[in-house]
C-alpha cells in the first residue's frame, strides 16, 4: 500500500501533469482586433466583416490617410490613437489583441510596433507607402526638403500642398508642414525597414505579400523583425487589394494559433 506521503506525491504528480496538458485557448469573443484600411480608403479594415462573423471583436477606425480625413493628424498622433484603441479593447475584456492593416494600414502596424509592443500578434497585408523610396527616386525630394526648411524656420503649422502617391496614381493634397513630414520624410515612422529594425520584442507576425510586390517583403522589412515560432510569411497571386480576401483561411489559422499558445 502507498504511504500517506507517497499517495500525496502521486496525487500532486497527476495534478501537475493535467495542468501542463491544459489548452489555454482563448475563445474568439476574447480576442480583439484593430484593423486599419489602406491609403484613400475607408473603414472597415481588411476582412473585418469576415472575422466578426467568426465571433472576433473587431475595431476598424478611420485613418488619417483615408478619404474622409485627408491627413488631419501626424503619424505620431495616429499611433497614440491606435494605442488608445488597444487599451480600450483590453479594458473591455479582450484577453488577446491583434493589430492588422492593409497597405498604408500595414505600414502603420510596423510604425505602432516600433513604439508600442503591447499587442499579442500582428497581421500585415501588402504593406505600402514608401517615403524613403519616394525621396530617393526624386518624387518627393524637393517637397520634403522645402518642408524641412519651413519646419526649421518655425512654420510647422503652415498649410503645405503636396502630391500623394498610391499604386501608380497621384493626388494633389494639402496639410500642414508637420503632418506632411510625419508621413513623407524618409526618416519618419513611415519608413518600414527602420520601424522593423526597432522592434525588440518577439511578436507573432503574419505577413501576406502579393507576388508582384515581393521586393517589398522578406528582404525589405520582414527579415528585420525579431523571429517568432508562430510568425509566417506567404505570397499570393492575388492583387495588392485582394490579398486579404485571398488568404482569409490562412489568416484565420494564424489568429487561432496565437489564441492557442
Amino acid at each position: 500500500m502507498l504511504s500517506k506521503l507517497s499517495f500525496t506525491r502521486f496525487i500532486l504528480s497527476i495534478a501537475l501533469l493535467s495542468f501542463s496538458s491544459l489548452s489555454f485557448a482563448f475563445k474568439p469573443q476574447e480576442v480583439g482586433l484593430v484593423l486599419m484600411h489602406g491609403k484613400w480608403g475607408r473603414p472597415p479594415g481588411p476582412i473585418a466583416n469576415k472575422l466578426e462573423s467568426e465571433g472576433y471583436k473587431v475595431v476598424s477606425p478611420g485613418m488619417p490617410w483615408g478619404r474622409d480625413r485627408n491627413y488631419d493628424a501626424t503619424y505620431e498622433q495616429n499611433i497614440e490613437d491606435i494605442h488608445q484603441l488597444v487599451q480600450k479593447l483590453r479594458l473591455e475584456g479582450s484577453q488577446l489583441v491583434i493589430l492588422g492593416g492593409l497597405s498604408f494600414g500595414a505600414n502603420a502596424v510596423l510604425a505602432y510596433l516600433s513604439k508600442y509592443q503591447d499587442v499579442d500578434g500582428a497581421i500585415i497585408f501588402s504593406p505600402g507607402h514608401l517615403p524613403e523610396r519616394f525621396y530617393a527616386r526624386g518624387l518627393t525630394s524637393a517637397s520634403v526638403d522645402n518642408a524641412r526648411a519651413l519646419l526649421q524656420s518655425g512654420q510647422g503649422d503652415v498649410t503645405f500642398p503636396f502630391t500623394d502617391f498610391n499604386q501608380g496614381r497621384t493626388r494633389e493634397m494639402s496639410s500642414t508642414v508637420s503632418i506632411y513630414l510625419s508621413y513623407f520624410d524618409p526618416n519618419s515612422l513611415a519608413n518600414m525597414p527602420k520601424s522593423s529594425s526597432l522592434l525588440t520584442k518577439s511578436i507573432p507576425v503574419f505577413c501576406v505579400m502579393s507576388s508582384a510586390e515581393q521586393s517589398l517583403g522578406k528582404n525589405y522589412f520582414y527579415s528585420k523583425l525579431p523571429s517568432h515560432p508562430l510568425s509566417k510569411y506567404i505570397e499570393t497571386g492575388a492583387s495588392h487589394i485582394e490579398a486579404p480576401e485571398a488568404t482569409f483561411n490562412e489568416v484565420l489559422s494564424f489568429i487561432q494559433s496565437v489564441s492557442n499558445r
